[in-house]
C-alpha cells in the first residue's frame, strides 16, 4: 500500500499545529466542518394563551466526528515503515501524544486551523475529546478511527 494522499483543492487541516491530512492518516470528512453551529434556547411558555413567546437562539458548543484513516505503512513524513503494526502503532502513539490528549494548558484547547476549498482559512480553538477505533485491515495496512472534537464557540469560521 502505498502512503496516503488526498486531493488539496477539498481542503486541509491542523489540530494544535500537526497537520491531519499526511502520509500516515488523513480525515475523510472535513466537510463536517463546514456545518453550522449547534443552538441553545427554548420559547417561552405563556399560561394560558395560545402558543409560545419566541425567544432568541445562540451558537452554542458543537460536537463533531471526524472519520480518519491511519496507516501502518508509512509514517507521517511519508518514510515507509517495515512492519505494518509497528507502524500503525507509531502513528497511533503520535496521534495520542500530540493531537488527542490532555494539553494541560490554560483552557485545554488546541488551536485547529480549517483551509476550505478556496484556500482561505478560518481558525478556533477546540476540545479534542477522543479517538475511537473501528475496522483495523488483517494485515495492520490501516486502521479506521473516529477523531472526537468539540468547539467551544460552535463553528470554525
Amino acid at each position: 500500500m502505498a502512503a496516503l494522499t488526498y486531493n488539496a483543492a477539498a481542503g486541509d487541516l491542523t489540530i494544535g499545529g500537526i497537520a491531519m491530512m499526511c502520509p500516515a492518516w488523513k480525515v475523510l470528512n472535513l466537510y463536517e466542518l463546514w456545518q453550522p453551529a449547534q443552538q441553545r434556547g427554548t420559547d417561552r411558555l405563556i399560561p394560558g394563551a395560545a402558543g409560545v413567546l419566541a425567544q432568541q437562539r445562540r451558537a452554542t458548543v458543537t460536537a463533531r466526528s471526524l472519520q480518519m484513516l491511519i496507516v501502518g505503512t508509512h509514517n507521517r513524513l511519508g518514510t515507509a515503515q517495515t512492519d505494518l503494526y509497528e507502524g500503525l502503532q507509531a502513528n497511533i502513539d503520535y496521534l495520542l501524544s500530540n493531537v488527542v490528549n490532555p494539553t494541560g494548558a490554560t483552557d485545554g484547547t488546541r488551536s485547529a486551523v480549517l483551509t476550505m476549498p478556496d484556500a482561505s482559512t478560518r481558525t478556533e480553538p477546540i476540545h479534542v475529546l477522543g479517538l475511537e477505533f473501528g475496522d483495523v485491515r488483517q494485515d495492520g495496512a490501516w486502521l479506521r478511527a473516529v477523531l472526537q472534537i468539540s468547539v467551544p464557540s460552535g463553528r470554525i469560521i
